[in-house]
């Protein structure tokens, strides 16, 4: 089984035009970047990302985790967590990526995996949004 090779065709059949990126397979819904890593050491494991939807800095490192942690105990299989990226220039950034983590089977349906692990991604950066305002607040 080739994971990444389904991906890329079930995208293309679906009308996205993903393609690929030194992190994996890139595409865009409604103009929000997801990103498809593939693990060369598991077949199974079906990672898709929604990358960098909010950036760390010092000031709100500690509102940051309390509403990823919120999100990450609310919400099932998805997680929340802060990533290091550095920009082509040089510069470093820290931020916010979200994350729907499964095993796939060795015969995926990804017409089933793909449409609610988007919604799952969509729906816990709209939680992790509103938990930060909320915290904010107090």
């Amino acid at each position: 089984m080739d994971l990444n090779k389904l991906m890329i065709d079930y995208l293309a059949e679906e009308g996205f035009r993903p393609h690929e990126t030194p992190f994996g397979i890139a595409f865009k819904k409604e103009g929000i970047n997801f990103l498809y890593f593939k693990d060369e050491e598991d077949e199974q494991y079906f990672r898709l990302m929604m990358p960098a939807i909010f950036v760390v800095t010092e000031d709100n490192e500690d509102i940051i985790m309390r509403a990823m942690n919120d999100v990450n105990s609310n919400i099932k299989v998805v997680k929340l967590y802060t990533m290091d990226m550095e920009d082509e220039k040089g510069n470093k950034e820290t931020s916010v990526w979200v994350a729907f983590e499964i095993l796939a089977d060795t015969t995926p349906e990804l017409s089933d995996i793909v449409p609610r692990a988007i919604t799952l991604l969509q729906g816990a950066r709209i939680a992790f949004l509103s938990k930060l305002e909320e915290v904010a607040d107090h």
